[in-house]
């Protein structure tokens, strides 16, 4: 299975893999191009499929990168040509990334004269060899329904006294529309708070049940941002859950595997949608 489909969006894609290990190796002065010109000493102008300049310890390095989007192995006659460009452009090194493999004189030459010779393929299950590849995850999720809510005030709380005696429409509420903020947090809906509090399944699922919270230092949060202490919150509710599996395999998540020629080593996975 092909990792692109032309020759033009593997070497865009040979640009976001090299883009992304600059940024996890955090050298400086990132810089991965696509199809750039570059003259070299001699006055003739070269074409770089991908242009990878970084500085490092405070030297500048240029990185050619030539990509072949080949369904067979690649020549010794590539590999001579882009040492030819390394020649040529001041302190640069040569890589060539290809989708099946080198023939073994291109391979000579590379390791002789330091070029990398790297594959950008499609992820295979070796690559997660001692690694976890698929991960099985089974979940419960578990929802409190609340069927009846009635509220009390705490009528020991001046403040909420005061509040009540001035206005007592304030006391009437609709249970859809409260906010309540407890001590520590931020303001939330009631049936967030409500969740916070009420533990679901505690009497089984299925079954209606009643609770009795009285919360230390909870207020319900009037329109006009008054707040009334609460005292006791009586509930009915009913709690439900149910069960699913869920399977990860990482292969699914991986668009296209950097890997080393020579040695093996796979060097980089580039992420779907990354």
């Amino acid at each position: 299975m092909k990792v692109s489909e032309t020759s033009a969006a593997y070497e865009k894609l040979a640009q976001k893999i090299y883009g992304e290990i600059l940024e996890l190796q955090g050298v400086e002065n990132i810089d991965v191009r696509h199809n750039v010109k570059i003259k070299g000493k001699s006055g003739v102008e070269h074409q770089i499929d991908v242009f990878w300049e970084y500085k490092y310890a405070g030297i500048v390095h240029r990185v050619l990168i030539e990509c072949k989007h080949y369904g067979h192995a690649v020549s010794l006659l590539h590999v001579r040509n882009l040492h030819g460009l390394t020649t040529d452009i001041p302190n640069s090194t040569g890589i060539i990334v290809t989708t099946i493999g080198f023939q073994s004189g291109a391979k000579e030459y590379a390791d002789f004269y330091e070029m990398g010779l790297k594959l950008i393929r499609k992820p295979r299950g070796e690559d997660w060899d001692g690694c976890i590849q698929i991960v099985n995850i089974q979940m419960k999720f578990l929802r409190n329904h609340y069927l009846d809510v009635k509220l009390e005030f705490d009528g020991k709380d001046p403040q909420t006294r005061e509040i009540a005696e001035k206005d007592p429409s304030v006391m009437s509420v609709n249970s859809t529309e409260i906010v309540i903020r407890d001590e520590g947090h931020e303001p939330c809906a009631f049936n967030l708070w409500l969740d916070r509090h009420v533990s679901a399944g505690s009497d089984g699922f299925g079954v209606e049940s009643q609770e009795t919270l009285i919360p230390e230092n909870s207020y319900l949060l009037t329109p006009d941002n008054r707040e009334l202490k609460l005292g006791r919150v009586l509930v009915t509710y009913m709690s439900t859950q149910f069960d699913q599996d869920l399977e990860i395999d990482a292969m699914n998540l991986v668009e296209a595997v950097l890997q080393d020629f020579s040695s093996g080593e796979v060097e980089h996975m580039h992420h779907k949608n990354a």
